[in-house]
């Protein structure tokens, strides 16, 4: 099931139209008007979008123009649904980016099949009996940088290949840094609303899945199951390691990140998390510390001083400058596209580059 917007300012048709597509199993939103639609669609946050061109006040043409414009709008599919003489003049302005062109009348069964075909291209789908390969993203001192390492990871990997950015903390964090919002509550999880729904498109192969409030082991759980298949990459930004969650994820994963700071509170809690993890099992090279050392910030440690304090376990070091983190907050985009050649975006292409070879080695016979 997806949840369907129809634009169009005749009552009868959005009707008839809503009425053939409920019956195929969706559920359908409506708007009369183009201003009306794109309240709808920031509100509702719709699957697709079914599109009348020839409407008053405001008409297909511009809605389409306006959600090209718009960062949390560019990415929604849309069938254009109108008189044939339409057809041919909205095809020609490429700019517009429509899924598919629909003339009227239509029959019930070309309408669902078209819903159908371009939901499905919409949703990027692996090979059938294909896996993502899974990355977690932790911080194990509330604030050290671990939503920052995830979404530029996730980017990264997104110009490789297609990749979900999946936030689990519950609070929106992940669809916050794009400047987004959730699409989903934990309530919509257990009542078993398909988590795909809660997939929101960031760039053309980077998608972000994110949740207000707190969600249970059981549906995080449905949620990885739901989404492992639909993409080459699934990085889980899990915030606090120490949760039940984020036990349930680690053994997914083929990289486990987890950042820390060098003051005292956020050292002793990352040799805590590490001998947490040690405990399930997980440790180096699959569980991988990261040092979060912010520019300008005296240290009284060096990194071997640290790598000491943490027991001998390896680490790594992100160099992370406060200015451009703020300004990636401010911008809604990850932090490696802020400052591109800076050395914190050069260990984030570096890591992915390794991520890579790990999918080339998974995919060897």
């Amino acid at each position: 099931m997806a949840r369907l917007l129809v634009v169009d300012d005749d009552p009868d048709a959005r009707r008839l139209i809503g009425l053939v597509l409920r019956r195929a199993g969706h559920e359908i939103l409506y708007a009369e008007d183009g201003f009306h639609a794109l309240e709808v669609m920031s509100r509702e946050h719709p699957d697709l979008i079914i599109l009348d061109l020839m409407m008053p006040g405001m008409d297909g043409f511009e809605v389409l123009e306006a959600m090209r414009q718009r960062k949390d709008l560019v990415a929604l599919p849309v069938i254009v649904l109108t008189a044939k003489t339409q057809i041919a003049p909205a095809a020609g302005q490429k700019l517009l980016n429509v899924h598919a062109y629909l003339t009227k009348p239509v029959s019930a069964e070309t309408l669902v099949q078209t819903v159908q075909e371009t939901l499905k291209a919409a949703r990027p789908l692996l090979t059938p009996g294909g896996r993502a390969l899974e990355i977690a993203c932790g911080e194990s001192w509330p604030g050290s940088a671990g939503e920052f390492l995830a979404s530029a990871l996730a980017v990264a990997l997104a110009a490789h290949a297609p990749t979900f950015l999946i936030d689990v903390e519950g609070l929106g964090r992940g669809a916050m840094i794009f400047d987004m919002e959730p699409r989903l509550t934990t309530e919509d999880l257990e009542v078993e609303r398909d988590p795909v729904q809660g997939l929101i498109p960031i760039q053309e192969r980077l998608q972000v899945w994110s949740v207000y409030g707190r969600p249970s082991v059981a549906s995080i759980q449905r949620v990885a199951e739901r989404l492992a298949p639909q993409a080459e990459f699934l990085v889980w930004m899990v915030g606090d390691p120490a949760t039940p969650v984020a036990a349930s994820i680690f053994p997914r994963c083929q990289r486990i990140f987890i950042t820390f700071e060098s003051h005292g509170p956020g050292m002793r809690r990352a040799r805590g998390v590490l001998r947490q993890l040690e405990e399930l099992g997980l440790r180096s090279p699959q569980v991988q510390p990261i040092w979060v050392r912010r520019w300008a910030v005296p240290e009284p440690w060096t990194e071997t001083e640290i790598q000491n304090r943490l027991g001998g376990v390896p680490i790594r070091v992100w160099p992370v400058d406060p200015v451009t983190a703020h300004r990636a907050l401010q911008e809604g985009r990850s932090i490696q596209e802020i400052e591109p050649e800076s050395p914190t975006a050069y260990r984030i292409r570096e890591w992915a580059r390794e991520i890579l070879e790990l999918a080339k080695e998974r995919r060897l016979p």
